[in-house]
C-alpha cells in the first residue's frame, strides 16, 4: 500500500485509549514516523494508547514556528516514500485550530494520500452541547488582547452571531477574566455558552443560557480548557 499522511487525534481530556476509536488506534499502531508538535507529549500519548512500537524506534519531527512551520518538509521528504507519516496534535484533532494545516497542504502539494483518522474535537463537541446554531457557524480562535481591539472584536461577533453561531477560546490562565468580559460587554438577550473540561470525567461542565441569566465568578475557570460561543 502506498505510504499515507495520517491525522491523529489527540486526546482533550481524560489521557485514555478508551476515548479513541478502534480503527484510529489499529491505524496508529502501524506508524512510527510522526510530526508533532512536542515530541515529549507525543511521546505519553502513544505510551497511552499502548503503541506496540518500542519508544526507543519512534521517529519525530517537530512542527517549529519560527521557522513558519516549514523543517518538516526535509523529514517528509525523506520517509514518505517509504514510511506512512503521522500528523500529530497537542490535544484533538490535528489540522483544526492546529498549524498541522500545513503539513497536509504540503501532502497535497506532493500528491500523498491524506487520510483523516476520527476523535474528539473540544470545538465540536461544544457545539453540540451548546443547543446554539449547528448548521452555520464560525470558529475564530482568540481574540486580540489589546483591550479596545478586543472589544471591538467581540461586538463584531456579537453581530455574525445572529446569522450563525461564533466559536472561540482564550488562554487558560485568563479563563475567569475573559469570563467577566463576556457578560460585562455582550448584550443582555445574547445566548452564551462556556464549555470547560470536555471529557473529563467527573469535572464536564458545559453552560448555556442568556447573558442576563450569567453571573460573574458563578463557575471556576482558571487554568481550565474552555469553549466559548454566542448566538444572537
Amino acid at each position: 500500500m502506498q505510504p499515507s499522511l495520517y491525522l491523529v487525534p489527540n486526546f482533550i481530556g481524560e489521557f485514555s485509549k478508551d476515548y479513541l476509536p478502534t480503527r484510529t488506534l489499529q491505524k496508529v499502531y502501524g506508524i512510527k514516523h510522526f510530526i508533532v508538535e512536542r515530541e515529549k507529549t507525543s511521546r505519553a500519548f502513544l505510551k497511552a494508547i499502548g503503541h506496540p512500537t518500542p519508544q526507543d524506534d519512534f521517529v519525530f519531527v517537530e512542527l517549529d514556528k519560527h521557522n513558519n512551520y516549514a523543517g518538516f518538509k526535509s523529514f517528509f521528504n525523506k520517509n514518505i516514500e517509504e514510511y506512512s507519516i503521522g500528523l500529530l496534535s497537542e490535544a484533538g484533532l490535528p489540522a483544526v485550530a492546529d498549524p498541522g494545516s500545513e503539513v497536509v497542504k504540503y501532502a497535497h502539494q506532493k500528491g500523498v494520500q491524506v487520510v483523516p483518522l476520527s476523535g474528539s474535537s473540544s470545538i465540536f463537541l461544544a457545539l453540540m452541547a451548546s443547543g446554539m446554531d449547528g448548521q452555520n457557524f464560525a470558529f475564530n480562535g482568540y481574540l486580540p488582547i489589546d483591550a479596545r481591539e478586543r472589544v471591538h472584536a467581540l461586538k463584531d461577533l456579537e453581530v455574525k452571531s445572529r446569522k450563525a453561531t461564533q466559536i472561540f477560546m482564550e488562554a487558560p490562565y485568563r479563563n475567569n477574566q475573559f469570563l467577566e468580559f463576556l457578560i460585562k460587554n455582550l448584550q443582555n438577550d445574547t445566548t452564551l455558552c462556556v464549555a470547560v473540561d470536555i471529557e473529563k470525567e467527573g469535572k464536564e461542565t458545559i453552560i448555556s443560557k442568556q447573558v442576563k441569566d450569567w453571573k460573574i465568578k458563578e463557575i471556576e475557570l482558571h487554568k481550565k480548557p474552555c469553549i466559548y460561543l454566542i448566538k444572537g
